[in-house]
């Protein structure tokens, strides 16, 4: 009987920890992907997107090899380093840029081929 009421009571606290909610919840990608850059061995598409403050950008490798996309400029990084957070990603994997919360134009490249026209591109960031 004590287990049971010791079961219970972990099962009831952690509901109680995890209902929480989040004052400001991040904004993904849109569902018609209009958020999304898409890797391919003949570059990124599309290369340039639009999206609003507190959005972010999902950028999928459709590639058969490791790209690590980065903010310009090269090899500091600095100039919007929310993309940054998108690092390296594998082949068929995905990963996702932090928010954007300033109204800016944002370039980037593939950090492992930081000369390859193919691999840039920018995000114009509107209200």
């Amino acid at each position: 009987m004590r287990c049971r009421w010791t079961g219970a009571l972990l099962v009831a606290l952690s509901v109680v920890a995890c209902a929480g909610d989040s004052p400001t919840a991040p904004t993904g990608p849109t569902d018609d992907s209009t958020n999304v850059v898409t890797i391919t061995a003949s570059g990124v598409s599309p290369r340039k997107i639009q999206i609003r403050v507190g959005e972010r950008v999902l950028f999928i490798n459709n590639d058969s090899v490791v790209h690590e996309m980065s903010s310009d400029l090269h090899p500091s990084h600095l100039a919007c380093p929310v993309i940054n957070l998108v690092g390296s990603i594998s082949p068929g994997q995905s990963k996702e840029t932090g928010n954007f919360v300033t109204v800016q134009t944002c370039t980037y490249h593939d950090h492992l081929d930081a000369q390859n026209p193919g691999l840039l591109g920018s995000i114009v960031i509107m209200e």
